[in-house]
């Protein structure tokens, strides 16, 4: 073979290993542009967004967290919508605060059950309770009688137990027919505080803690 084949054979040679490279790179590319972000060591996935939308700045607000005053409040204009007319009677957590059983008493004095999830927009129920003619009566008198919505007790709770978090409060007459918001706190630290806001005159007492 003479010099001008030989380079000729050799160029043609380089073109067709050339054009294998560009061949695999495609064959790759969609592979490489459809990968899943890296996930760095924290374990966070890079640019997920949650589907509930990213945290606003009142996710910094302990209010704002189950069993806190603005959730609370939430859950119960939720309950109270669902079953017009209604009194709220009791609050209890469930699920670690994400859901809530609200009892609520009607004009009549019926009670009915209900659970909202904590944003208060989702609703199950109402159930009603079978109560008799005379429960019916002392639960109208209860709510006639109460001064303190829950809204108020739950406020007084919040600035009598800084950071804590309600798991349980209901309206009910007490010791020597003493009218009284019974609350359940829990804070950061796991420690349970029972707290008693007169529902009428909205004085806050606190009792035992227990860890």
């Amino acid at each position: 073979m003479n010099d001008g084949k030989r380079i000729k054979a050799i160029i043609g040679t380089v073109f067709t290993g050339l054009a294998l490279l560009a061949a695999a790179a495609c064959e790759s590319a969609p592979t490489r542009f459809g990968a899943v972000k890296a996930v760095p060591a924290d374990g966070a996935v890079v640019g997920f967004v949650s589907p509930s939308g990213p945290p606003s700045d009142s996710d910094d607000d302990p209010g704002r967290e189950p069993g806190g005053t603005a959730n609370l409040e939430k859950v119960g204009a939720a309950a109270m919508d669902a079953v017009k007319g209604s009194t709220v009677l009791s609050f209890q957590a469930e699920n670690n605060g994400r859901i809530w059983e609200v009892q609520l008493a009607g004009p009549d004095g019926t009670e009915r059950l209900l659970e909202v999830d904590a944003s208060g927009k989702g609703v199950s129920g109402p159930r009603v309770k079978d109560t008799g003619k005379e429960e019916k009566a002392r639960v109208m008198g209860i709510v006639k009688d109460s001064e303190l919505t829950y809204k108020e007790a739950a406020e007084k709770v919040s600035s009598s137990v800084p950071h804590g978090k309600i798991t349980h409060m209901s309206l009910d007459r007490y010791h020597n027919g003493l009218l009284v918001w019974d609350v359940d706190v829990v804070t950061p630290d796991g420690t349970w505080h029972e707290v008693k806001v007169g529902a009428k005159d909205g004085v806050v007492t606190k009792y035992g803690q227990r860890s």
